[in-house]
């Protein structure tokens, strides 16, 4: 994707009121998580609980997985766009995978559409491979699969 395809996709991406952007917070004791990500990454606290609680709702099996996927495809920014075009936290092709560059660069609509890939790559192939499967095939995507577990690691 091209930084006018970019700017396109931003511009068209729904912008939420005052109102929506202030949902309440994840009570500390179920995050303990966020100062630790908060900290690593340099993100806002609040934005890493609300992050924390989709990933949650998209990846039930492992949400700590997908917060690693997150910190190494994105380092928590959500309006990356990778060299071959991927989008937002979780790095997803548009239409490739579902939504459009527009629509992924929502976080809920992102981590979804990550969660349901990683959930079919582990239940096809397993952890280590279905991780791998994620970014891709061959020896590029052993190394991801490994830099993914260790992050989970530093995560429990």
């Amino acid at each position: 994707m091209n930084r006018r395809a970019f700017l396109a996709a931003l511009l068209a991406a729904p912008i939420a009121s005052r109102a929506e952007a202030h949902t309440a917070p994840i009570p500390s004791e179920r995050s303990a998580l966020a100062p630790r990500i908060s900290a690593r990454y340099r993100v806002s606290r609040h934005a890493v609980e609300r992050v924390e609680q989709l990933a949650v709702e998209a990846f039930p099996r492992d949400p700590r997985l997908l917060l690693a996927i997150v910190g190494v495809e994105s380092s928590w920014r959500p309006w990356v766009v990778g060299g071959h075009g991927e989008v937002g936290l979780c790095q997803v092709l548009p239409d490739l995978h579902g939504p459009g560059a527009a629509a992924l660069l929502d976080p809920e609509v992102n981590l979804r559409t990550a969660g349901a890939l990683l959930e079919r790559h582990i239940a096809r192939f397993g952890v280590p491979t279905g991780v791998a499967r994620y970014n891709g095939a061959g020896p590029e995507a052993e190394r991801y699969a490994m830099k993914v577990l260790a992050e989970r690691k530093r995560l429990t």
